[in-house]
């Protein structure tokens, strides 16, 4: 995974930073008030504290981005990319990434309850010490993933390239799957027992 490259130029909230169309190389935090924007692009900035639920932007994106202890929930990052970027602390319930791609992102001790990963491309990327509870994953394309201390209790795996991921951190009590989903992942040995169990398999111990 790439480190963000964050260039800080100057400290600004983000009512300013939305309005004025600052977007780069700054500190934005957060700010009293709602904006209206159709599109934006955040590039090596850092953000923190910011409540993007009390803004209606209809397209968000982030490039070299280190994002920390905002909440994002609810927010359709429909067919958009986001590279080199940290999400730290946030809140992302019910945050939907469908079509879109991940490259080289951090999610770090997030709360992604019911979260969205439909048809999304995931590339050296980390998702460590997050919340996944009840979230869906289809159709998902992976390459070096790394899962660490992750909770995916009654998440949804269909049809998903998980080979090589490591699982075995994790929680993934019951977890709805099909074969081609966990195929070739790594698990310890009581996940292999639930796995066994939920794919109607007998266990001899």
């Amino acid at each position: 995974m790439k480190k963000p490259i964050i260039k800080i130029v100057d400290e600004i909230g983000i009512v300013s930073s939305l309005t004025n169309c600052i977007f780069n190389n700054v500190k934005i935090t957060n700010q009293e008030g709602s904006v209206t924007c159709k599109e934006v692009l955040f590039d090596s900035c850092e953000i923190e504290k910011v409540d993007f639920t009390k803004h209606k932007i209809k397209k968000l994106e982030f490039i070299d981005c280190k994002i920390v202890n905002c909440d994002l929930s609810n927010f359709e990052f429909e067919q958009i990319s986001i590279t080199r970027s940290e999400f730290i602390n946030c809140k992302m319930m019910g945050t939907n990434f469908i079509e879109s791609s991940l490259f080289d992102c951090l999610f770090d001790n997030c709360v992604c309850r019911y979260i969205n990963f439909s048809n999304v491309k995931i590339k050296n990327s980390i998702f460590k010490k997050s919340i996944f509870i009840e979230s869906n994953f289809l159709e998902v394309i992976s390459n070096n993933l790394i899962i660490d201390d992750c909770n995916f209790t009654n998440s949804q795996f269909y049809n998903n390239d998980f080979k090589n991921i490591d699982f075995s951190t994790s929680i993934i009590t019951n977890i709805t799957t099909d074969l081609k989903s966990i195929k070739k992942i790594t698990v310890n040995s009581n996940q292999a027992i639930d796995l066994a169990v939920l794919l109607d398999i007998n266990v001899k111990l």
